[in-house]
């Protein structure tokens, strides 16, 4: 039997299920797009494909006294980052718009090089498409801990490792959005500092 002839797509944002080799490394997004998990293609993807999934997930799978979200978690960073590095800081956990909210103690578990090697095709092309900086700078990372340790202290229960074992919280209490206010927050805040930003998506 001849080998199946890629056919031209249709629709540029559905890929063809049926010229996929494996039919389960492509996602169904939440703009109807389709994403190729091996091979990502974000060239058509907006800012919305990445500010809803992240506004509508939990951070610590949910173990919070209130909804707060991986969006407003990136909101916050932004807000914690030095002059220079808040757009990347906003745009950190972009790539958790399709794979999830991984808990620490999951990563230490499954091994933290294998989740890397795997979501790091999405990392690359996110970058790429959306216009910051991968790897990461320290100073997002410090960043990303301070946002840690407020979220520690607002919102989850007194535990051994606790806020006071990271770098310096906000000042400011959080105050929990709800998912579509989370996703409003974070589209604000994108083109915000996307417009101050050399290549503009």
């Amino acid at each position: 039997m001849p080998p199946r002839r890629p056919r031209r797509p249709s629709d540029p944002d559905q890929l063809d299920l049926l010229d996929i080799p494996e039919a389960t490394a492509v996602m169904l997004t939440y703009s109807g797009r389709t994403l190729d998990l091996e091979q990502p293609d974000f060239s058509r993807f907006e800012i919305e494909d990445i500010a809803r999934p992240l506004a509508y997930q939990c951070r610590f799978v949910g173990n919070t006294r209130a909804f707060y979200s991986v969006a407003q978690h990136c909101v916050l960073a932004s807000e914690l980052a030095p002059h220079g590095f808040e757009y990347e800081a906003l745009m950190h956990d972009s790539e958790e718009a399709f794979t999830g909210d991984w808990p620490t103690p999951w990563k230490v578990r499954i091994g933290r090089d294998a989740i890397k090697a795997a979501i790091e095709p999405l990392k690359v092309a996110l970058a790429a498409r959306f216009g910051f900086s991968h790897p990461q700078h320290d100073a997002v990372k410090l960043a990303d801990q301070r946002s840690l340790a407020t979220e520690l202290r607002d919102l989850c229960a007194p535990h051994r490792v606790n806020w006071r074992d990271l770098p310096a919280p906000s000042p400011s209490p959080i105050v929990p959005l709800g998912p579509d206010d989370a996703m409003a927050a974070f589209i604000r805040r994108y083109h915000e500092l996307r417009s101050s930003q050399p290549h503009k998506a």
